[in-house]
């Protein structure tokens, strides 16, 4: 998992690094850049995998009851306790997404590298379950709270015109009708997904910022425990329950127990939540995560393998 865990590490702290040199500084280049892997590589990379991938050894129904149940269970018991978690309604929907949101791009690249070609093929599956559930969530958290558009419509049509959703519906249907990826599609669309990951997780590094914990430590904290924690824990005994196979199960668990991702920032900037809070989640939990996912994934394989 070590092993697995650097070359993300290294790729973060090297976005980190890049943005603070002469040239590399611009908020444009970086928004620009993070726009070209969220709506186009990334696509890409889950269409392609979905659209190739064997679906009969993934019991599909069992994973993802596996892996939702916990996220609802999760997102529950934040709404009950917002009034001790988060000092007003706009900083419980960040710590609300901080609680269930994962980024994309650490959690492919991890099932890449540690489960090879069949890891990233399982890893879009999952990111197809996972991606919409937490989406709804989150939007539901701005639609009860009414800091957000109070139509359903807009919230449907959000969700539906997500591009990461998009990209595994249409893999999916390339996958059921048995089209796949035909060779002259496949040599333009392979190096198009392999440079979604870098080029993300390169933008991940350089979207971190310094944060304290300050007035807002107890959401801070909070957030975090949940994230790196509490939930890779209920979604580990949901996956014993459902009998999940090993591979497609701590798939799974990489995305449950890695940091909150940056479009929560842009979902709260964007909505009326507290964006500074949900900056400083980001960049605490990635920190945080480089120590508790080793112990929480060694932990998984004992128990699932």
């Amino acid at each position: 998992m070590l092993l697995a865990l650097l070359p993300v590490t290294v790729l973060i702290a090297f976005g980190l690094v890049l943005r603070r040199l002469p040239g590399f500084g611009s908020e444009e280049f970086w928004s620009g850049a993070e726009r070209l892997a969220y709506y186009c590589l990334l696509p890409v990379l889950l269409f392609t995998s979905v659209a190739e991938v064997d679906v009969a050894h993934v019991p599909l129904a069992r994973l993802a009851a596996a892996l939702v149940i916990p996220t609802v269970i999760v997102s529950i018991g934040i709404a009950a306790a917002r009034r001790v978690i988060a000092r007003d309604l706009p900083g419980f929907t960040s710590v609300l997404q901080g609680g269930i949101r994962f980024n994309t791009y650490i959690a492919l690249s991890l099932a890449a590298s540690l489960f090879g070609s069949e890891g990233t093929a399982v890893a879009a599956i999952v990111a197809a379950i996972l991606v919409p559930t937490v989406n709804i969530v989150s939007s539901l958290g701005f639609e009860f709270l009414r800091t957000g558009p109070n139509s359903l419509v807009a919230l449907l049509r959000g969700i539906i015109t997500n591009p990461l959703v998009l990209g595994c519906l249409a893999g999916a249907a390339a996958n059921l009708t048995g089209v796949g990826l035909p060779t002259p599609a496949a040599a333009v669309l392979d190096p198009l997904a392999a440079a979604s990951l870098p080029i993300g997780l390169l933008c991940v590094g350089a979207g971190l910022r310094p944060f304290s914990l300050g007035e807002q430590a107890r959401a801070i904290i909070a957030s975090t425990v949940i994230k790196l924690l509490v939930l890779p824990g209920l979604s580990l005994l949901s996956l014993l329950v459902f009998d999940v196979p090993a591979v497609p199960a701590l798939v799974g668990m990489i995305f449950q127990s890695i940091a909150t991702a940056s479009s929560g920032y842009v979902m709260a900037r964007q909505l009326g939540g507290d964006a500074r809070l949900m900056a400083a989640l980001i960049a605490g939990q990635t920190v945080v995560m480089l120590l508790t996912l080793p112990f929480v994934m060694l932990i998984a394989e004992a128990v699932l393998r």
